[in-house]
């Protein structure tokens, strides 16, 4: 179907907002915000929402769209909600995203919140470890860091890489994080007198002396729980040419696939063998980010080898330092035999290749899962419409002259990524 699909605006909260601020609250900043961007769009405008939320455990609130919906006025208007994991915004972006290109709708809204502030940390990583395997990996005690841990020790192995290696990630991204007032990294540690990072500059040093988490995961290589939301307006090119001149980016690819829930299943699994040849995926392998990476550059014309290239900013789910690294092969960026150069070249820092998480990343800015992959693509959006300098407090996390975008979002041990590549029209 020929039909373009734009995202004509959006904006995210503050990450790490204090926990007085309401989902509903939070979901009206958004807009408000927005509205101020694209002073010709109001909410009679919509014809439909998708709403993106993770896990209701932390709200004790079955349903709690339907609270937002109430409070944002929106009776009559159809609505539906998306839980995916890790993976839910991005999930609720495609869903908006076929709701558009179907041709049903011109004006989709898509609105993510996570309220993980709610309760505390190890609650907080008990309720994520319930989006494993309850009958196994639970039982065994098992929780993400844990199973991120012994993919990333394999990984080192397999592609010669070290912690050190990972702590680029980590160090880049929160470094970014400081240069973006909405960031949780910015709000909770750079403008805090009593933390240690206090109007730092992080080093590799830095990562790698934060407390272990387990092995080899510190505790600055891990992403942040948060508090926050996000709204994004996706709609046809037609409305946004009209609504929207000068502010909407065009979403030129997008691409939905998944995984088996426990990472070790997908030793050898005969529908990957079928796809890409006899021993792929391995457990360190996210398939369905290669899959889904793969559907969205064929959409967007973008030859796979010439990825690192052709993207000119990009925001990766970086829900550990090791998973980002991971990302760079599914993704085509790099390969076994040149990843560790990849890495300590600096090619996805600023001034590389393909600068990836310029706002700060899950690690910087946060993750309110429900939030995070609308706030990612809103993020790279920024760059493709020249607002970053406004949203940012300064241009040095800028991509000038930026005209393709990837956006990533990824769910479980990779159980269910999408990507989608966003084009300046």
């Amino acid at each position: 179907m020929s039909r373009k699909v734009c995202i004509a605006g959006g904006n995210a909260t503050p990450f790490d907002y204090p926990m007085h601020i309401t989902p509903e609250a939070m979901a009206a900043n958004c807009i408000v915000e927005t509205q101020k961007d694209i002073p010709d769009f109001t909410l009679r405008d919509l014809d439909f929402m998708v709403y993106s939320h993770f896990s209701v455990h932390f709200g004790k609130q079955l349903c709690p769209e339907w609270v937002i919906h109430d409070h944002l006025g929106l009776v009559g208007l159809p609505h539906v909600r998306i839980e995916n994991g890790g993976n839910t915004g991005g999930s609720a972006l495609y869903g908006a995203f076929l709701a558009v290109k179907s041709g049903l709708f011109d004006c989709v809204g898509v609105y993510g919140w996570e309220t993980m502030d709610n309760v505390t940390q190890s609650q907080g990583s008990e309720f994520i470890a319930l989006a494993s395997d309850t009958r196994y990996e639970a039982l065994a005690g098992g929780i993400y860091p844990i199973y991120y841990a012994a993919m990333a020790y394999k990984f080192m192995k397999e592609n010669n890489l070290t912690e050190e290696d990972f702590a680029m990630a980590a160090m880049k991204n929160r470094n970014y994080a400081a240069d973006n007032e909405k960031s949780q990294f910015y709000r909770s540690d750079y403008t805090n007198p009593d933390s240690p990072y206090y109007k730092k500059t992080l080093t590799i040093d830095d990562v790698m002396e934060s407390r272990l988490i387990s092995y080899p995961l510190k505790r600055l290589d891990c992403c942040l729980m948060s508090r926050g939301g996000a709204f994004a307006l996706v709609t046809s090119e037609e409305w946004a040419k009209k609504h929207a001149p000068g502010n909407y980016v065009e979403i030129a690819g997008a691409g939905l696939s998944s995984c088996t829930i426990r990472a070790g299943d997908r030793i050898d699994f005969p529908g990957w063998n079928e796809m890409y040849g006899k021993g792929y995926p391995d457990m360190t392998e996210f398939a369905a980010c290669r899959r889904s990476g793969e559907v969205a550059y064929d959409m967007a014309g973008i030859e796979y080898k010439k990825a690192a290239k052709e993207v000119d900013v990009a925001e990766i789910h970086d829900a550990f330092s090791s998973s980002e690294t991971q990302i760079y092969k599914a993704l085509h960026w790099a390969n076994t035999d040149n990843i560790r150069e990849f890495v300590r070249e600096k090619r996805t820092f600023l001034d590389g290749d393909v600068p990836t998480n310029v706002g700060g990343g899950l690690m910087g800015y946060g993750h309110p899962v429900g939030a995070t992959g609308i706030m990612s693509a809103v993020e790279t959006m920024y760059h493709l419409n020249d607002t970053a300098p406004k949203k940012h407090l300064s241009s040095k996390t800028y991509v000038k002259d930026a005209n393709t975008g990837l956006v990533n979002s990824h769910a479980g041990t990779g159980t269910s990524i999408s990507n989608f590549i966003l084009r300046r029209p």
